[in-house]
């Protein structure tokens, strides 16, 4: 399997999310509801995030450039929209570049006691897929009290449908 596929996989779980979330109206997808980042919003901006951190600073060893995102900047749906398809436009930038000397290139992964560790390409990059897994869980989780569907597409359909 390639981890590019996951991350476009990821891709595709993200855009039905955001559009799961945007069938709720701004004040639901605000409120506080002691998730790990406390509500539906912060959660889907730290897991867009996440993927900006990594392909735009961890990897090209830009870290130091690094400024987290003020949660509160984003008012409404279409500021998380256009954040998530910035992001992955960056990636697919990147991605459309990968080689299999990237994919085994050692970064420095620049979290925890120096020196740095250094992981390969790929282990960052299924990392920050498999985050993601676990924070669209909490998501699916907060709609499924509210009574609502959470969106769904297993791997092997997105394969089926992407080859």
């Amino acid at each position: 399997m390639q981890v590019t596929d996951l991350v476009r996989y990821n891709h595709i779980v993200r855009e039905s999310y955001l559009e799961a979330l945007s069938k709720l109206s701004w004040e639901e997808v605000g409120v506080f509801r002691g998730l790990s980042w406390n509500s539906m919003r912060n959660v889907f901006v730290h897991l867009t995030l996440v993927e900006d951190r990594w392909i735009n600073y961890i990897i090209p060893g830009r870290f130091t450039e690094w400024v987290d995102p003020d949660f509160d900047a984003f008012i409404n749906m279409d500021s998380l929209k256009k954040y998530m398809q910035q992001v992955h436009c960056s990636t697919e930038n990147y991605l459309a570049l990968f080689s299999p000397e990237e994919l085994n290139r050692e970064i420095d992964v620049p979290w925890g006691e120096k020196p740095f560790i250094k992981l390969k390409v790929e282990a960052v990059l299924t990392h920050m897929v498999m985050e993601s897994m676990v924070h669209y869980g909490e998501l699916s989780a907060v709609l499924w009290q509210m009574g609502l569907e959470a969106p769904y597409k297993a791997y092997w359909r997105y394969k089926y449908q992407n080859p």
